[in-house]
């Protein structure tokens, strides 16, 4: 697994795709996943994802992940260790892979050539 460390600019762009992706997907607005507040189930658990895609696609600190969501990183790693347990469910698992995928086609990520 590919698990680049990125700065704080790198990795708030990195987020910021993350984010805007999990949003599609969940079809959730952006706004949202950023709020301070929970929100609906559905919200939160879009939050969680793009949390832990953040995290484990891209390597950006769980600190820093927690910074961009409005949370700390205690927050941030309950969010990995939740979606992390829940990857026994295969169509759940399908999900994450489809938009890891999707994500690692990002130019950001994309190896020098």
């Amino acid at each position: 697994m590919d698990r680049r460390r990125y700065g704080k600019t790198d990795g708030k762009l990195c987020i910021e795709q993350t984010q805007e992706a999990v949003a599609r997907a969940w079809n959730v607005p952006v706004a949202e996943l950023r709020s301070p507040t929970r929100r609906s189930a559905s919200v939160a658990q879009a939050r969680q994802v793009a949390m832990y895609l953040s995290h484990v696609i891209y390597g950006v600190s769980l600190a820093l992940v927690g910074q961009h969501f409005g949370r700390d990183r205690t927050t941030a790693a309950h969010a990995c260790r939740r979606i992390e347990d829940r990857r026994d469910d295969a169509s759940f698992d399908r999900l994450l892979d489809e938009l890891s995928d999707r994500l690692r086609g990002t130019p950001e990520h994309r190896s020098p050539q």
